[in-house]
């Protein structure tokens, strides 16, 4: 945007979450204030030897059957969380229905492995004839998208933004940047995943997956721990119901927080590791989005997924920036990597935890890896008032982004 546009002012008046601690929004700060993991054991991985890590972190059994049937059969399970989570934010927000005009900004990491694996099982067989035809909407790559939007007869312009683990994030400030120009009225955005074992096969075929702790699971994701070994993957769907200022007022809505900068870029040192100058620039960018200088932030709730690289990188990155006074955390030791969903998810809970002035500790963060120290971790949950959050998120592929909320006073 140029430098003398006259953007809107955007809030978060709903937040709506589907997370390893099941449905529901407030369960995500709950649980994580309480200390409490959601990783578990994971049998099927440890019946394939070439996969080394054996732990996941997935939705508990949760009863959709409140969808109507036409349009739950073309969904998978990536598509129930989301609608789960946007009812919920939608509710939230104050309306039993999605207003007239919304946007919808929604996107997965890749769509569903599942009924891929089993589609393609059924061509294997030669038995396609016996495939339903709901099967080809649970596999585009909007899916999720197309998916609520038929059921909550959303209208208003859609973007199924896929970039990976940013991408509950990126949607965010891209309704940000939407509602901000006076292109769409409100919007619903954020990021949906569900788990398969392929997506830890992925990560080990990567040495990137966590191993070192099969036999103690609530311990094996650990960022910017010495004793870390990579990535948990989980599920989930975070979303979130934004508007202008001036709309909230007058609704009379409450408002979680305030959105006032986004900065995105994208690495292309490597597809797989970003860098520590390519963050730095991510950050400034969300900074400078924002009119902010970097003492003006609070606090950076970090990506940092529990990989050898990258927490260092990040870590580095954020010292760089902020020095080594400012506050940081990961929530990902709690409900490990939710992928698609992480950026908006962690978010909702750092909203949460803003507002009862307690943020809670990088779990399992025992011993800080000297290559990530420099920052001030969170080792144990802290009274804190935070007025202004940069939250990070970064992508495989190269996709990075951080956004700027605070407290609305």
């Amino acid at each position: 945007m140029p430098d003398n546009f006259k953007k809107r002012r955007v809030v978060i008046t709903g937040v709506g979450a589907v997370s390893p601690y099941g449905a529901g929004a407030k369960l995500l700060a709950d649980n994580m204030l309480a200390g409490k993991s959601s990783v578990k054991f994971n049998a099927e991985l440890a019946e394939d030897p070439d996969i080394m890590s054996h732990v996941s972190s997935t939705v508990p059994e949760i009863d959709f059957s409140y969808i109507p049937r036409h349009f739950r059969r073309s969904m998978s399970k990536m598509s129930l969380f989301a609608y789960g989570a946007i009812k919920e934010a939608v509710n939230c927000a104050g309306y039993e229905t999605v207003p007239e005009k919304t946007s919808l900004f929604l996107g997965s990491t890749i769509s569903s492995m599942d009924t891929w694996v089993n589609f393609a099982d059924k061509y294997k067989k030669k038995e396609l004839n016996t495939v339903k035809t709901t099967v080809v909407f649970q596999v585009m790559n909007h899916s999720p998208l197309a998916n609520v939007a038929q059921a909550f007869d959303i209208k208003g312009p859609g973007f199924g933004t896929c970039t990976a683990c940013a991408t509950g994030l990126i949607n965010t400030g891209l309704a940000y940047l939407a509602v901000s120009a006076g292109f769409v009225d409100s919007a619903l955005c954020g990021g949906t995943d569900e788990y398969h074992p392929i997506m830890t096969a992925c990560f080990s075929i990567m040495n990137a997956a966590s191993s070192g702790f099969n036999a103690d699971p609530e311990k094996a994701s650990r960022p910017f721990d010495k004793d870390r070994g990579g990535i948990v993957c989980s599920e989930g769907c975070g979303m979130f119901f934004v508007e202008s200022l001036e709309s909230a007022l007058k609704r009379d809505a409450k408002i979680y927080g305030e959105i006032i900068g986004f900065g995105t870029n994208t690495e292309t040192k490597s597809i797989s590791h970003p860098s520590r100058e390519c963050i730095s620039e991510c950050m400034q960018k969300a900074l400078d989005n924002a009119g902010l200088c970097p003492s003006d932030i609070d606090f950076v709730n970090a990506h940092a997924t529990s990989t050898l690289a990258g927490d260092i990188e990040e870590s580095k990155a954020i010292a760089s920036v902020f020095g080594e006074k400012i506050s940081v955390n990961s929530l990902k030791g709690h409900i490990g990597h939710t992928m698609a969903a992480s950026g908006s998810l962690e978010l909702i809970a750092m909203l949460d935890m803003m507002e009862r002035n307690k943020i809670a500790s990088t779990l399992n963060l025992e011993n800080i890896d000297p290559e990530c120290s420099g920052v001030k971790h969170l080792t144990a949950n802290q009274d804190l008032k935070v007025n202004t959050l940069m939250k990070n998120s970064f992508a495989l592929g190269g996709t990075n982004c951080s956004l700027i909320v605070k407290r609305y006073e």
